[in-house]
């Protein structure tokens, strides 16, 4: 599919880091579930913050694919 001169980014790839993708945004969608229920005046902070990092993280991963191609 492309590459950055160090990572040959073939369709393996895309998977795993699609996987990832799905695997860190349950994570945090779990851990937000249990902030509800423990203290849910934390919960909105919290969710901020979740969708700050989500942000930062998918945003890194695709703009990595992306000039990679």
């Amino acid at each position: 599919m492309g590459s950055d001169g160090l990572i040959e980014l073939d369709q393996s790839c895309w998977s795993a880091l699609a996987k990832y993708n799905l695997v860190l945004a349950t994570l945090f969608g779990v851990v937000l579930l249990v902030v509800r229920q423990a203290d849910p005046q934390q919960a909105q902070l919290f969710l901020l913050v979740e969708n700050g990092v989500l942000a930062l993280v998918f945003g890194a991963i695709q703009t990595y694919c992306w000039i990679s191609r």
